[in-house]
């Protein structure tokens, strides 16, 4: 997958993955922004997918895998991360799942704070949750 990473100097840095070259030519949005040494993520939507097997696991770990390619652009790694704020249409339901998932990337303490907030709907239609995560460079 071919990431790109755009910089602007005293600004800061931004970071484009592929996933969201479109949004970031379209709606000047990027993937990160980077800002004294904190880099912000834009959401990533975890996603159904036409070949998922029953529930959000295989949405989560796109998700997820995303965000550490993301991560790895700006120079770091899950254990730079400080927030996960998760934005989910049915908790109940995606919980367990995203919970299993996140404690394969978050697996050593200190854990990152986890804000779970319920929505009633997200930008993608396929959509479940968006994950959004703040960290800092090591």
């Amino acid at each position: 997958m071919k990431m790109t990473v755009e910089t602007s100097s005293s600004r800061g840095a931004e970071y484009v993955h592929a996933n969201m070259a479109g949004a970031h030519a379209k709606f000047h949005v990027p993937s990160a922004r980077e800002v004294d040494g904190w880099v912000y993520l834009t959401g990533v939507v975890a996603a159904t997918e036409e070949e998922d097997e029953p529930g959000y696991r295989a949405g989560f770990e796109r998700a997820f895998s995303q965000i550490a390619e993301v991560l790895s652009m700006a120079g770091c790694v899950w254990n730079d991360v400080v927030s996960i704020v998760s934005h989910h249409i049915d908790i109940g339901a995606q919980l367990a799942d995203m919970a299993n998932v996140k404690d394969r990337y978050c697996d050593s303490a200190p854990y990152p704070a986890w804000s779970i907030i319920g929505t009633s709907h997200l930008a993608n239609p396929q959509g479940f949750c968006e994950i959004v995560v703040t960290a800092r460079k090591p």
